[in-house]
């Protein structure tokens, strides 16, 4: 994906990779699980057409009988607005903090030095991962203004507000001593068309996946696979588990980084002319401050494939 633009009072561009890394270095990217689709200034719409089951027909030497319809629909991802703001960056601080990275100048007018920008640049970036990651799956518009999740909808979100994706009867929240057995109906309620898709994918929270492997770990009869945690699959479908993702729930879709992925993101790293910009607070003064722009925007391309379970 490509770098933002960065700017600074300063020579140097050690923090322009933090936007493209806030995308790239999420887990549901990292796993393969999405497809990204980047310089969306405004929104993007997603085609989707079905054709009703069944359309074949008698043969009509002219024909007047309709025999098939094709729907024609679309999901949009309109990326939301989020900003990363430090207002006070003093760099004076380092300079009994870490010798070798002191402040490089003359003493009014300090410059920061790459190596501490490069501190700040990782710290905020592993909270804007976690933050990120919980967003793509649980974030929520109808959430309170405070809330760090409502910038927008995340595919759980959408999941539960979706009419058309296949819903997995509720047998309670997901434990130990039933995690199979949902698994199981989950997988039973794979469309026959996908069945055999091997990028149709179980995904699950961190913890929802030990709870499977606890199951494995209890089974009587198993191999060393399960005995050593090895096992990332079910019925011969793959398991992906984030950090991110809410506890006892499933989704079974495609995923991929291609277009046959259910799952589509939408990001924009260059509407603006300055993604991320690091400067002097205030000219006068020695501290600096830390600004970043950036949207992003989650999707189904079609949820109707997709296989949802939420246990309570």
């Amino acid at each position: 994906m490509a770098s933002p633009v960065f700017s600074s009072n300063y020579n140097g561009d050690v923090l322009d990779y933090i936007i493209q890394e806030s995308v790239l270095g999420l887990q549901a990217v990292e796993k393969g699980s999405i497809y990204a689709i980047e310089n969306v200034s405004e929104k993007i719409s997603i085609a989707k057409m079905v054709a009703s089951a069944n359309p074949i027909g008698n043969r009509e030497a002219m024909p007047t009988t309709k025999t098939a319809t094709v729907t024609w629909s679309e999901a949009t991802l309109e990326p939301r607005d989020m900003m990363v703001y430090i207002p006070d960056i003093n760099p004076r601080v380092f300079e009994s903090a870490w010798r070798e990275f002191q402040p490089k100048g003359a003493l009014p007018d300090k410059v920061l030095d790459h190596q501490i920008q490069k501190v700040f640049a990782d710290v905020v970036l592993k909270q804007i991962q976690n933050q990120l990651g919980r967003l793509i799956w649980q974030g929520s518009t109808a959430l309170g203004s405070t809330n760090p999740l409502r910038f927008f909808d995340g595919y759980i979100t959408r999941a539960q507000a979706s009419g058309t994706n296949i819903d997995v009867p509720n047998v309670g929240a997901i434990t130990a001593a039933n995690i199979l057995a949902i698994l199981e109906d989950c997988n039973n309620y794979v469309p026959d068309a996908l069945f055999e898709d091997p990028d149709m994918v179980f995904h699950m929270s961190t913890t929802t996946y030990r709870l499977y492997q606890e199951a494995l770990r209890a089974t009587t009869y198993k191999g060393l696979a399960y005995e050593s945690g090895a096992a990332g699959q079910f019925a011969g479908r793959e398991i992906r588990h984030y950090s991110g993702f809410p506890n006892n729930v499933v989704l079974v879709c495609k995923a991929s980084t291609g277009q046959d992925s259910n799952l589509y993101l939408a990001t924009d790293k260059v509407r603006d002319t300055e993604n991320l910009v690091i400067a002097k607070l205030r000219p006068e003064g020695e501290h600096y401050f830390l600004k970043a722009l950036f949207k992003m925007d989650t999707a189904f391309s079609i949820d109707s494939e997709s296989v949802y379970y939420i246990g309570s």
